[in-house]
């Protein structure tokens, strides 16, 4: 007699708890079970499937798999059954937005701004406020500035239904953002924009320069701000910021913007 399979899907979602569309389970095979996960975004996700199996043994060695987007019933792994008796397993299975099996590309990001456009550093990476122990730029600009993608990418999130900011942490999160992945899985937030203040959809792929949205002064802001900051998600739910390198024009690249200095963008 089998053994009744036992399992339990445990989900976390460490893109800002933003809840995906995706459900993963198992079938059952001739001799034991295919675990297979159906990712309805538009975007690929990485899965981590921790595995207790009773007399199976699995077809790989591979616990962190790459479901593509658009998937339905994308097979990660096999489990066989080793000698003939009860068997069954029981599996937790956590997701990344994103392909995270591979590292971040020394990329080089343009100002998030129109050309010829420049503004003040008003808070730069690991500084002694809102940015410690963090990369981050915050670019002192006006409501309502166009705000540019500095890298391309597809977008897998927009908040702007926000009107309210306060310099209080109580306000961090009434924040109005837009997110783009880009094809090495960083992740590219551009927050504090205006009511409304979004072009983009979910979904929508973006070029690099391309007009996205407008900034504003939502969450949790000293004032009308654009904080730009590119991370990439980790199974401890916690996000590891990166640090990027600006393209300043004539062959010129920086790997620190400086506090209360202005860039202009060639």
């Amino acid at each position: 007699m089998r053994f009744l399979l036992v399992l339990f899907i445990l989900s976390f979602f460490t893109v800002d708890a933003q809840e995906l569309d995706v459900t993963s389970g198992a079938v059952a095979i001739d001799d034991g079970y295919a675990y297979l996960v159906t990712n309805n975004e538009p975007y690929p996700i990485t899965v981590k499937l921790d595995l207790k199996p009773n007399n199976l043994k699995a077809n790989t060695s591979k616990r962190v798999f790459v479901v593509p987007a658009h998937s339905e019933n994308f097979e990660i792994l096999q489990l066989h059954m080793i000698k003939r008796d009860t068997y069954g397993y029981k599996a937790s299975a956590s997701y990344l937005i994103g392909n995270q099996t591979q590292e971040p590309q020394d990329f080089l990001y343009h100002l998030p701004y129109a050309r010829t456009a420049s503004y003040r550093v008003s808070q730069g990476n690991n500084s002694s406020s809102t940015h410690r122990g963090k990369y981050a730029i915050d670019f002192s600009m006006p409501t309502g500035t166009p705000v540019h993608a500095a890298r391309g990418g597809l977008v897998i999130a927009v908040r702007e239904d926000q009107s309210l900011g306060c310099t209080k942490p109580k306000c961090l999160e009434y924040a109005n953002y837009i997110k783009i992945l880009h094809e090495d899985g960083t992740i590219a937030e551009y927050t504090h924009l205006m009511v409304n203040g979004s072009l983009v959809r979910k979904g929508d792929k973006v070029n690099k320069d391309q007009h996205i949205g407008y900034s504003g002064n939502t969450g949790w802001s000293t004032g009308p701000h654009l904080h730009f900051t590119v991370y990439r998600p980790e199974f401890s739910g916690q996000n590891r910021t990166i640090p990027v390198r600006f393209w300043l024009g004539n062959s010129v690249a920086a790997y620190e913007l400086q506090e209360n200095r202005h860039y202009r963008k060639p």
